[in-house]
This record gives structure tokens, sequence and C-alpha cells, in this order.
């Protein structure tokens, strides 16, 4: 990537941020009075066409002004922008949302679909979230009921805040014997360990002389695989799919279709998403930069979000190459902080 000197890089600034705002072409006389620059159109227009042969700038149809290319969005987003202070544009209820206190932060499901929901809502794009990898994850709590003679009632408690409860039916009356060797057994081979070294591990076998049976551990041990199972699954929570739709250039058809089949496969974004979460840091992809040939007409902004000290999963938006980065990667960067204080409060104190 070639460097701009001041002139050219005060230009590119100008028709990014007047493009982002009016989704049309910006000229060079429109340059000169907005900015109230003291040269003329015509030096204007001949540095906009030397940023287009250096391919900052193009021209998208003959006689018009110019937008800026992919690269001039790299350029913007790597030299040129000055982020926005996440909390001047985010919604008031974001402080609630981030407390250990909220009842939705207790629940790993409800919290990322509301986290997204408040990055779709304040950047107006579309906002993805991946649940916990199954490193990270490990089983909190394990607890056995018993609210009829011939039921079990089993609860998992990850350290994420994920719950998976079944109810279990058993062939015969489980004495408080049972109970609380089958307890014992699952605390012993479950508690604290993480879920992707339970996946495939054989299920414990009930301790020589023990009062219990196979007719009632084989039911109950099936059902905690199934939990961590579960618990397992990389979720892909979405947002926003309606603020994609409303930007000018997905109005015809034949661009809209591609990015809704592409928003349509959530698990497929989630792999680059996973790619990218292991910066630590927000991360920009533009256009042409997208591995994902439906996804060239679009850019995409990620960070990691932690629980403890380890990466646990991803936030990002999504939206159209005409973004606004200044806003989208403040707020990005914000929420995954308050989302890796808010789950690392709970994964200590659970």
């Amino acid at each position: 990537m070639r460097m701009l000197d001041a002139r050219k890089a005060f230009i590119l600034q100008a028709v990014v941020q007047d493009h982002v705002a009016t989704a049309e072409p910006v000229g060079s006389e429109a340059v000169v009075e907005r900015y109230h620059l003291r040269i003329s159109s015509a030096t204007v227009r001949n540095e906009m066409a030397e940023m287009s042969e250096m391919g900052y700038l193009r021209q998208p149809h003959v006689s018009a002004g110019r937008i800026p290319s992919d690269l001039g969005y790299r350029y913007y987003v790597d030299h040129l922008m000055t982020p926005v202070p996440a909390n001047s544009v985010l919604a008031p209820q974001h402080t609630t949302l981030f407390s250990p206190s909220n009842p939705e932060a207790g629940e790993l499901e409800r919290l990322l679909q509301a986290t997204c929901r408040l990055l779709a809502e304040t950047t107006r794009y579309a906002s993805l979230a991946t649940a916990p990898e199954t490193d990270v994850v490990s089983i909190r709590h394990i607890l056995l009921s018993q609210p009829a003679p011939a039921k079990i009632l089993l609860v998992v408690v990850a350290s994420s805040g994920q719950v998976e409860h079944r109810l279990i039916p058993v062939p015969e009356r489980v004495s408080e014997a049972q109970m609380a060797v089958m307890h014992q057994i699952l605390q012993q081979h479950y508690a604290g360990r993480a879920l992707r070294d339970l996946l495939n591990a054989e299920p414990p076998a009930i301790p020589a002389g023990s009062p219990l049976t196979e007719t009632v551990w084989v039911p109950v041990s099936q059902a905690i695989k199934d939990c961590i199972e579960t618990l397992s699954e990389q979720e892909v929570f979405l947002e926003g799919i309606q603020y994609i739709i409303e930007q000018p250039e997905f109005r015809q058809v034949d661009r809209l279709y591609p990015v809704i089949s592409l928003l349509e496969r959530p698990q497929v974004l989630m792999r680059i998403l996973q790619r990218l979460a292991g910066s630590g840091r927000v991360q920009v992809i533009i256009g042409e930069e997208n591995p994902l040939p439906e996804g060239r007409s679009l850019s995409l902004v990620a960070s990691s979000y932690r629980i403890g000290d380890r990466i646990a999963g991803t936030i990002s938006v999504l939206g159209p190459t005409r973004m606004h980065y200044e806003i989208a990667t403040s707020v990005v960067e914000y929420v995954s902080k308050a989302l890796s204080h808010v789950l690392t409060q709970i994964s200590v104190t659970s």
C-alpha cells in the first residue's frame, strides 16, 4: 500500500466521509465547497484521478464523481479515521446489560442475543456473536433431585452460565443412598472439567458395592452426555438483517440475494470469526478481503471476548463496505470488553 501525501490523504478522507453519509459519488466541486479548500476544483479533480490510478478511488461511471475502493477504505481505517467514543452512541441500557445483577447475564444465550441486538441497533448493521468454545467452558455445577418417585431431574450448569436440564424417567424408585452415590460420581467425574475433554469420555462405572443399579445409572449417564453435547454446540447469534436490506447498495435483488444467502448460513460466517478470534483486538475485513465470494460487497468488524484470561468467542457487525467504521470499531471494542468482564465475573462467582 503506497502512502499518500497530506493533500491526497485529506481528499480521501473527505470522499470516504461524504460517500458514507450520502451513498452517492463525490465530486471535486463538492469537496472544495464543503471543506472550504483554498485550491481549485480542477486541482482536486487531478488528485482524485491520481488516486484512482493508485487504486484508492474509483469512478462508478463516466462523468460521475468518485467513491472509495476497498483499498481506499483500508487506508482510511488504518491511517485516517478517528474512532467515535462508544458511550456517545450506545443506547442507555448498555450499562445494565453488562451488569452481573442483570437477569440476562446469568443466561449466556439471552445475554449474547441481547448483545447482538444492542450492536445492531447502535450501528444499524447486522451483528453476529459466537457462543464460547468447548475448550474454554467447563462444568461448574451438577444438581440431582427427585421430583417424583419414578423421575430424576438433572441440571448441568456450565462456567459460561449456560444451563441444560433433563427430566429422566427411571424404572424403579430411587433411594436416597442411590441419589447420593450418583451425585458423588457426577461431581468426581464431570465437575470442573472442560466440555471438550468430556465430549468423547466414557461414562464412569458404578463403584463396587454401591446400592446403585444399572437400570437407574444408565439413563442418568446418557442424560448428562446429552447435556454435554448440547452445551458443546457453538451456537451463532444473529440480529439486524433488516438493516442490511435497508442499505442503498442492496436495493437491487441481484446484489441483495448473495448477502441474504450468506446471512442464512451463519455457521459459514462463524468460521471466519474463529480465524479472527486469536488476535485479541478489533479486526476489520473489507470487501475483497473476505474469503467468501458472496461477502465481497460487505465489511466485517469483529473482536473476541474472554472468560478469564482465555478467548471464548467473537462478536461482530456486518455491513456494506460503505460503513461508519469509526462507530463500528469503537462499539465492537467496547462491547467485547464489557462482555468479557461480566462473563469473567459470572465464571468466578458461579
